[in-house]
C-alpha cells in the first residue's frame, strides 16, 4: 500500500499536479510522524494535513489509541514546524489552548454546514452523534430547528472552551486544585496553518 501511494504521488508530481497528504495520527503511528517532513519533501508534497484520531467524538471511546495532551503537544506542533521549515504548508487542529488564549467556536465565526441524508443540517461535527441539529433541509430550504440545538450551545462561554467537548468528553480536561480548567479545548473546526 505504501509503495502504491508514494508511486501515485510521484506520478502526479511528474504530471505537474500540486499534491496534498493527510496523515491521521494515533498512538499506533505517532512515533512515525517525526519522519514525515523529510518524506514529504522527498515526494514533493505541497500541503500536509495532520489530523489526530480519537480526541473528539465517538472515536474517542477507543482511548488506547488516543493521544494524551502531553503526547499531542510533544509531537504535532513540532512536526508541523519542521515540515513548514522545508517549505510545505501544514494544517493541523489546534486542540489544546492555554487558559488565556481566546476560544472561538466555528458555530459563531464560520459558515460550515454538514448536510445529512435524513435532512438534518449541523454546523458542529461533535453534535452529529446527537439530535442537536440547528437546521434541517426541507423543500430545498434551510429551516431553523425550534428545539434546543447546537445553536444554543454555541452561545455558551465556559472556561473549558468547547461546550460539546465538555458535555461528551470531559475526560479530555484537567483541573487544578482550585477546580479551574488547566487548559481549554479548541473548536475542532478551527485549524492552525503554518508555512514558510
Amino acid at each position: 500500500c505504501f509503495d502504491a501511494c508514494t508511486s501515485g504521488i510521484r506520478n502526479a508530481r511528474q504530471k505537474g499536479f500540486y499534491t496534498s497528504l493527510i496523515y491521521t495520527v494515533s498512538r499506533l503511528n505517532a512515533h512515525e510522524l517525526f519522519q514525515m517532513p523529510k518524506l514529504l519533501k522527498d515526494l514533493g508534497i505541497d500541503r500536509f494535513f495532520i489530523q489526530v484520531i480519537g480526541i473528539r467524538g465517538k472515536s474517542a471511546q477507543h482511548t488506547d489509541i488516543q493521544l494524551s495532551r502531553r503526547e499531542w503537544l510533544d509531537i504535532v506542533p513540532k512536526t508541523a514546524e519542521a515540515a513548514a521549515e522545508l517549505g510545505i504548508t501544514v494544517t493541523y487542529p489546534k486542540v489544546f489552548l492555554d487558559p488565556k488564549e481566546p476560544f472561538e467556536c466555528a458555530g459563531r465565526v464560520a459558515d460550515n454546514y454538514f448536510v445529512f441524508p435524513n435532512g438534518r443540517v449541523y454546523r458542529c461535527p461533535l453534535c452529529e452523534d446527537f439530535p442537536l441539529h440547528g437546521m434541517r433541509l426541507e423543500n430545498n430550504r434551510l429551516i431553523e430547528s425550534r428545539k434546543i440545538s447546537e445553536n444554543e450551545l454555541f452561545l455558551l462561554d465556559i472556561s473549558e472552551g468547547c461546550v460539546m467537548n465538555r458535555l461528551i468528553q470531559p475526560e479530555n480536561l484537567s483541573y487544578s486544585q482550585d477546580r479551574k480548567a488547566e487548559y481549554k479545548i479548541a473548536c475542532c473546526m478551527l485549524k492552525e496553518e503554518i508555512s514558510n
